[in-house]
């Protein structure tokens, strides 16, 4: 049985490669990095491990957050329209303020995740 492999990046390796035109980060391992701010836009974090991480007040737009694990993550006021967050585990996250326009949830795992003043995928706002 061949278990899957996360490489770990610290997020100054993220950003330089991110800089250089580099979007794939699939399978990924970022856990605890402080993030905020982060242009991201079109990035590819599938099946990443990214729990405890800060996305706070990002440009995640086109994000590819399928499958990942992004339990704890503070994503609070990032921009994750058109986001694709299929299967991701979002449990106990912080995405009050977030721009989750036309984001796809499906089948995604929102348990405990704060979701106040959140914009929701048809536009309404979350109370």
């Amino acid at each position: 049985m061949t278990l899957p492999f996360h490489a770990a990046l610290t997020k100054a390796e993220l950003l330089d490669r991110y800089a250089k035109g580099d979007r794939n980060f699939e399978r990924t391992y970022l856990h605890d990095i402080d993030m905020q701010g982060a242009s991201l836009h079109g990035i590819d974090l599938s099946e990443s491990i990214l729990t405890h991480i800060n996305l706070s007040g990002a440009d995640l737009r086109g994000a590819d957050l399928g499958w990942a694990d992004l339990s704890q993550a503070n994503l609070s006021k990032a921009d994750l329209r058109g986001a694709i967050l299929t299967r991701a585990d979002l449990n106990q996250a912080n995405l009050c303020g977030a721009n989750l326009l036309r984001a796809d949830l499906s089948l995604t795992k929102l348990d405990h995740t704060k979701l106040t003043e959140a914009v929701m995928p048809d536009g309404s706002v979350h109370q």
